[in-house]
């Protein structure tokens, strides 16, 4: 649990503006940033992207706080900000090549996983973007249908058949990857 204010006391000093309403607003993206990150970053290819659509995720909560009504789940409303610039990004990617970069950044290797996760965390990376993303909202966000519905704005009986679907697809992929 949070100390001081409640998110939705927060968001009403944000939307409010005037004294306090930035700094209500910094305090809600201290407190969400690391989610928001984790989710952008399951369903984003490239980490420099995925960072890039954290901030703008957040400046648009900013530019649209008015928008916001009172009694929503803040953090559920800028991943939905997040999730439609993702979304954008790979629409607009599919109809152009990507630039190739500057200069290569790597990250640090990852700690080897046993074997049995890393089978798993590449049968969960090659499912398709729009299987990926239900299992990361359901099984790594621990979302409910009723939650992802409202996110993704799809009913929950596609949502479940979604998630079927990706389930199937893992259980191959696991069934057929090299031991």
């Amino acid at each position: 649990m949070h100390e001081g204010p409640s998110d939705r006391e927060l968001a009403e000093r944000a939307r409010g503006g005037g004294a306090g309403a930035r700094e209500a607003f910094a305090q809600l993206v201290r407190r969400h940033h690391a989610a928001v990150v984790r989710f952008v970053r399951r369903i984003c290819p490239r980490p420099d992207e995925a960072d890039d659509v954290v901030q703008e995720a957040f400046l648009r909560a900013w530019a649209q706080i008015g928008r916001f009504r009172p009694g929503t789940n803040f953090p559920a409303w800028v991943v939905t900000i997040a999730r439609f610039l993702v979304l954008a990004r790979r629409k607009e990617t599919s109809r152009r090549p990507a630039p190739a970069p500057l200069h290569a950044v790597e990250d640090p290797p990852a700690p080897p996983l046993p074997e049995p996760m890393e089978r798993l965390r590449q049968a969960v990376e090659a499912l398709p973007a729009h299987l990926r993303e239900i299992v990361a909202f359901r099984f790594f966000d621990g979302l409910d249908y009723r939650a992802i519905s409202e996110l993704t704005g799809d009913t929950e009986v596609a949502l479940r058949s979604r998630l079927h679907d990706a389930l199937e697809k893992l259980k191959s992929a696991l069934r057929h990857a090299p031991r």
